[in-house]
């Protein structure tokens, strides 16, 4: 049987700040209610999936008590490069906050799909490169035979995947709190004789939450 590099994404529960309409970025708040419901709906799914090899969490405080929740005895592993986009201007704001303070700046970026840039946000070109970084990083550290499940965020992630992917370009991705990806991996470059095999690399879930339709360890839903 062949053996796998198995990666689990994961996006953090609810914040706060999703909560309240932030633009988040690398703020750091903590879960809502809703937030520790799911994460601890996802822990009682992932636990049928057996301990992982690694898991690692982004730095920042919703990321991190999401993995917490997940932990099988050794805390998470906390990673810088894999924490959300920096927002810049924007960090901590609604976008009716923002709109108010940079009404220039929020009208350039609803009437063009050009890139238009905001002051002291990561640039989608930098964030590419960490997620390339990160990704490079992960097959240092992991092989085939190893399960590693990642929490992060939504525009990481966006990143990340297509980078796994091999893409050219960067998707928008409607990426649920919690929602799962599963990637099976077994060579991090695409090489002349692998690149039609789809044996080499294989998706199991792709932005799912099969943990919150079914209440696995829990009768009823809640948001105490």
């Amino acid at each position: 049987m062949t053996n796998y590099l198995k990666l689990w994404l994961i996006r953090h529960g609810e914040s706060l700040g999703n909560m309240e309409g932030r633009l988040e970025g690398q703020m750091s708040t903590p879960l809502s209610p809703q937030g520790q419901w799911q994460s601890q709906q996802l822990a009682a799914y992932l636990h049928h999936q057996g301990p992982p090899t690694a898991l690692y969490s982004s730095p920042l405080r919703r990321a991190v008590e999401t993995a917490h929740y997940l932990t099988t005895g050794q805390p998470p592993t906390l990673v810088a490069d894999i924490q959300e986009l920096h927002q810049g201007i924007f960090q901590g704001l609604t976008w009716a906050e923002a709109s108010q303070r940079h009404p220039e700046i929020c009208a350039a970026l609803t009437q063009s799909l050009e890139y238009q840039p905001v002051p002291g946000a990561e640039t989608p070109t930098a964030a590419h490169q960490r997620a390339t970084d990160w990704y490079q990083t992960l097959w240092q550290r992991h092989a085939p035979g190893d399960m590693v499940w990642m929490v992060t965020h939504g525009g990481f992630m966006q990143q990340l995947i297509r980078v796994i992917l091999g893409c050219d370009r960067t998707w928008q991705i409607p990426i649920r709190h919690t929602a799962l990806f599963e990637f099976w991996l077994l060579n991090p470059i695409q090489t002349h004789s692998s690149h039609h095999n789809p044996e080499y690399w294989k998706i199991l879930k792709f932005n799912e939450t099969p943990h919150l339709k079914t209440p696995w360890g829990s009768s009823a839903r809640s948001t105490d």
